[in-house]
């Protein structure tokens, strides 16, 4: 069996792992024909307000009943206009670009690393929100594309591309900000440390950043009035508020999804020597005495709440935590684009409810890179 799968070639073994998930998925959703769930019907409602024609106008797009940038209901709506088929085209365009997102992780190399990529797909599908969205009326799929295509275009060397795709995110949700945020930052940092003038690869994901705030400027704020009003966390009620304690959460996140099933997955072994050098040691340090001052196990929403409010747990939440924020910490406390990604989505977490969720598009980022970057094959944790 072992000579089997070794001389089994990567790009079957990839084929067969999506067809039999994807297949399974459509069939268990009734044909992606499920009744509507959660936000869905709202997001339903706000998208029937655009397929009245192809183009929004202006009023359109400040004044709809939403938390986020409209992109996704235009799409929808469109949809709607083109083909009036209830929710059934929205969930299936979902569906396909998932399939998309799935095959850019997982697609193997023809490289003594083929396999790698195929791990990195496994452990992204790990994450609950990711197959559930994918077949839901929900705007967090789209955006989390736009955000990979501008990942995978920058990598390619496809700045311009790169620019349009963050833009696209951004006018899909807005905390899609991070990811032309964390490479225009990172691009500049590496200009600095080389001492030359920053490239197109800095100014054209900056300029991709800027465009939040055209749509600061059409909303008024961070969102159209009306959605602030009726739906918004009491953290988005004032443009400068932040709160900590979310921001952590977004890290225990990346913690329990990315960095316990990449160690899994990918190293399997635990070096406590290692561990305990004196940097991370300061980093540990440094990590208590925030979570002392802003507690990260206030409120929640997701898996990770739903596993740290069981009743036996309730004594061990502050730990559990710590641990998943800790051992983030430290799988990311070297300078690379995936510290840079991190920082900046750990920083605009700081103005969303705490919830797994919005760990989708970097946790969708984290195995793209170590499927595709070549330092994702050293791992020193």
């Amino acid at each position: 069996m072992l000579k089997l799968f070794k001389r089994l070639k990567p790009q079957y073994l990839f084929v067969g792992l999506v067809s039999v998930t994807y297949i399974t998925l459509f069939v268990v959703t009734n044909q992606l024909q499920d009744p509507l769930w959660a936000d869905e019907s709202s997001f339903y409602a706000t998208s029937q307000q655009f397929s009245q024609q192809l183009i929004p106008s202006f009023d359109q797009l400040k004044n709809y009943d939403e938390l986020n940038t409209p992109l996704p209901f235009i799409i929808y709506g469109q949809i709607q206009y083109l083909f009036n088929n209830g929710v059934f085209p929205g969930r299936l365009l979902n569906y396909i670009l998932s399939i998309t997102i799935i095959f850019l992780i997982g697609w193997p190399k023809n490289d003594k690393y083929r396999f790698l990529s195929i791990l990195a797909s496994i452990g992204f599908l790990l994450y609950p929100y990711f197959l559930w969205f994918s077949t839901r009326y929900y705007t967090d799929i789209i955006a989390a594309f736009f955000a990979l295509l501008g990942i995978v275009s920058y990598r390619q060397k496809f700045p311009i591309f790169s620019c349009f795709n963050f833009i696209l995110a951004i006018a899909s949700r807005q905390y899609m900000l991070a990811f032309p945020l964390g490479v225009a930052g990172y691009e500049l940092i590496l200009a600095i440390r080389e001492k030359k003038c920053p490239s197109l690869s800095f100014f054209l994901p900056a300029i991709a950043a800027l465009s939040i705030l055209g749509w600061f400027l059409i909303f008024g704020g961070l969102a159209p009035s009306k959605a602030i009003e009726a739906h918004a966390p009491a953290v988005q009620l004032s443009l400068w508020s932040l709160t900590p304690s979310s921001g952590f959460y977004a890290l225990a996140c990346i913690g329990l999804y990315y960095v316990i099933p990449e160690w899994l997955l990918f190293k399997r072994t635990l070096n406590l020597k290692s561990n305990l050098t004196p940097a991370k040691i300061l980093i540990a340090a440094i990590l208590l005495a925030l979570c002392i001052a802003f507690p990260p196990y206030l409120v929640g929403k997701g898996v990770l709440w739903k596993i740290s409010e069981l009743s036996f747990m309730q004594w061990l939440k502050p730990i559990i935590f710590y641990g998943l924020l800790l051992i983030t910490c430290w799988r990311f406390a070297r300078f690379d684009l995936s510290f840079c990604l991190i920082l900046c989505h750990t920083f605009i977490m700081m103005k969303a409810y705490p919830w797994d969720k919005y760990a989708l598009p970097i946790l969708m980022v984290l195995w793209f890179l170590k499927a595709h970057s070549d330092s994702s094959r050293v791992h020193n944790v």
